[in-house]
């Protein structure tokens, strides 16, 4: 019996020790400090061999920046006679000072980033004051704070995880037994036993490969959510600077209009008829009214674009770029392939394939029994006799052979493949209605510039000179000046369907990243 009693004691001692020994462990990294570095890898590491995914691809669109932040306890400063002073050391203090100015700083750099190039206010909008921002700026501050980029890569990470996780073999378990206690007032049979596991017809590999097409199925997904943020960010963007381009020209018509209501009031002291004055102060009127529309408009597209760059407070601004026709040239069958070569969507629906191959292979092989294996150590107090043991067991695959789990992975094989055909078909729907937006914006667009516009623009100018010569009266003035600016306002609509269609197909009809 007391055999069996120093037994007990010793594991007991061996398992407190191995317990001390990892508090002790944890203990002294609480305590000491902790050094912690966060590296946002730029493009050149691939100049180093470094593999790159989509997930570097995401660290990539930020700027290189390697930041090393050191977490360090309280301290305490020794005085010459060994007591403390009660004080945080110096360092400490200025580390701590350092990590919040740098983390201001960080903090700040994001959202000065959309301002990084400005150019002075249009003219055209002194009351308003606002600085403009270029689109690539915007770019920059989208792919750094829009929340569904962090999110998909929290994703992939933990794609990543559960493709380390399905490959580990099984933990060996150890067991301690005691047997025949009190048998003849003896401690009867007391020992050790270990029970492993063995996972038999590379399991364990196939649930890797099965998982790591998982991984490449995220990461394509977090591809295609960057073209998504990207095409959001320009199709705002665009839309804005037609906001913008609109108000300029509802300010130029405004103004034109209380030129004309001031002027009618003359020329109504001249025997003309009342209706010049009635018709100058509607369309003054009317001319107001676009000056307000158009500026919430603007105010509505800047909060829309603040959304989907992921600072939902950035301060209004104006954006600096160009619209014309000049929209780059897409002909529908080079459209359609490059699509079907580059769409992450169909990248992502084939990676599912892969993975549900996969994982029929993995089905096929579940009936193959694992073998466990347990071996131990015993003594015989009775006898004194020590004494060893073995076991081997397996389950017997009579009844259960996994027949529907290979029929349901089989299936989702069927399934996978079907899928990416519908995702093809889906993209060629969704580019034939976006290919005939930018057709027939592109002709509109086209015309205006080059015939209705210049045709109401020349019409305004013959009725001020009719006018002028006293052939013709203000009434007709006024129809032409409302003629040239609705045609004005018809080519910047055109231009807007334009430019958003353009947009839309530079990034593979991917959209709306926020839903």
């Amino acid at each position: 019996m007391k055999h069996a009693v120093c037994f007990i004691l010793l594991a007991t001692s061996c398992v407190v020790g191995c317990a001390q020994r990892r508090h002790g462990v944890r203990a002294v990294s609480h305590g000491e400090p902790h050094l912690q570095i966060n590296v946002h890898r730029s493009e050149d590491s691939r100049s180093e061999g470094l593999s790159t995914t989509a997930s570097d691809e995401f660290h990539a669109a930020d700027s290189s920046l390697v930041t090393a932040v050191v977490a360090q306890p309280e301290s305490v400063i020794k005085c010459s006679d060994g007591k403390s002073s009660g004080w945080q050391s110096t360092a400490s203090l200025q580390a701590a000072k350092n990590r919040e100015r740098q983390g201001s700083v960080r903090q700040a750099e994001h959202r000065e980033l959309a301002f990084a190039e400005t150019v002075p206010p249009d003219p055209l909008l002194p009351a308003r004051g606002l600085q403009a921002t270029k689109l690539d700026s915007l770019e920059q501050l989208a792919l750094a704070t829009n929340p569904t980029l962090a999110e998909l890569q929290a994703d992939v990470d933990a794609a990543k995880g559960r493709w380390l996780q399905v490959g580990l073999k099984p933990n060996p378990v150890a067991l301690l037994s005691i047997q025949e206690i009190g048998n003849e007032r003896s401690a009867g049979q007391y020992g050790v036993q270990i029970r492993q596991e063995f996972v038999m017809a590379s399991k364990l590999d196939l649930n890797r490969n099965a998982a790591v097409w998982r991984v490449k199925q995220v990461e394509q997904q977090l591809a295609a959510q960057r073209l998504r943020v990207l095409t959001d960010v320009r199709r705002v963007f665009y839309a804005a600077l037609v906001a913008q381009e609109r108000l300029v020209v509802a300010n130029a018509l405004q103004g034109i209009a209380q030129e004309s209501v001031e002027k009618a009031k003359e020329l109504i002291k001249f025997q003309e008829p009342a209706t010049v004055l009635t018709q100058a102060e509607i369309e003054a009127e009317l001319a107001a009214v676009l000056v307000d529309n158009f500026t919430t408009q603007q105010e509505a597209h800047w909060r829309r674009l603040a959304a989907v760059v992921g600072v939902p407070d950035l301060p209004l601004q104006q954006v600096d770029g160009q619209l014309s026709t000049d929209a780059p040239k897409v002909v529908w069958e080079q459209t359609v392939e490059r699509v079907r070569r580059e769409s992450p969507e169909i990248a992502a629906a084939a990676a599912e394939v892969e993975r549900s191959r996969w994982a029929l292979h993995r089905a096929d092989v579940e009936s193959t029994p694992n073998v466990t294996l347990q071996t131990g150590v015993f003594y015989d107090d009775l006898s004194s006799d020590p004494f060893s043991m073995l076991q081997m067991s397996m389950p017997l695959p009579i009844n259960d052979w996994n027949q529907g789990g290979i029929a349901e992975a089989q299936a989702k094989v069927i399934a996978a493949e079907q899928f990416v055909q519908r995702v093809e078909l889906s993209l060629q729907q969704r580019l034939a209605s976006v290919y005939q937006q930018y057709e027939q914006a592109r002709k509109q667009a086209l015309r205006y510039e080059t015939t209705i516009l210049r045709k109401a623009r020349k019409n305004l100018d013959l009725n001020r000179q009719s006018y002028d010569s006293g052939q013709s009266s203000y009434l007709a003035v006024l129809t032409a000046q409302r003629s040239y600016s609705q045609a004005h306002l018809a080519w910047l609509n055109s231009l807007d369907q334009l430019w958003s269609a353009t947009v839309q197909m530079e990034g593979l009809l991917l959209s709306d990243s926020l839903q």
